[in-house]
């Protein structure tokens, strides 16, 4: 083997575990309590970010619009949209829908959704802290079983290398009412 190839060889060997070590996907805790809006363990801290204030801006942040953000410790949060393709805000970034990796990873990632109809909360267990934005699909859970069926889109914060997940299921699999046994 070459010089050059092995170097390539030990970068590559190298990436894959930076990204074992630092791509830590959100506990299923995490995921429980961003899907049903309240946390699911004594480890998970959940706070409710307020959106009585919401702003609007076109041309907000690389050519997107953002019709819904709001202020949370003077960092704006919300939902940006370009074309076809929606987004995620937080502190001026922004972070595609289409780029969110799926847990699992069968699950196809909605384009868009209503950030008005969303809940917006932090999250923290241990060191991690994630926005989670949840939702129901536009509205479609208003009736029937569908109301059960929730997505969302959890950002790592605070990292170097911040990662974008989604996430769905059906609540009442995971409501902390099934989850405690006597």
């Amino acid at each position: 083997m070459k010089p050059a190839q092995l170097s390539h060889l030990l970068m590559l060997i190298l990436f894959g575990v930076h990204e074992i070590v630092y791509a830590h996907p959100p506990s299923k805790s995490v995921r429980e309590s961003c899907l049903l809006n309240q946390p699911t363990t004594a480890k998970i801290r959940l706070n409710h970010l307020s959106t009585d204030y919401v702003f609007e801006q076109d041309s907000y942040v690389e050519d997107y619009d953002s019709p819904y953000y709001f202020l949370e410790d003077g960092t704006e949060i919300g939902y940006a949209e370009k074309a076809q393709a929606a987004a995620l805000v937080y502190s001026k970034k922004i972070y595609h829908l289409s780029a969110a990796r799926p847990i699992p990873s069968s699950l196809e990632i909605p384009h868009h959704f209503s950030p008005a109809l969303a809940t917006w909360d932090r999250i923290r267990e241990g060191e991690t802290s994630y926005l989670c934005v949840g939702f129901n699909f536009d509205g479609l859970g208003h009736s029937g079983s569908m109301q059960n069926l929730r997505g969302g889109f959890l950002l790592q914060l605070g990292s170097n290398n911040t990662k974008l997940y989604y996430i769905e299921g059906d609540v009442r699999r995971i409501s902390p009412a099934h989850r405690h046994t006597k």
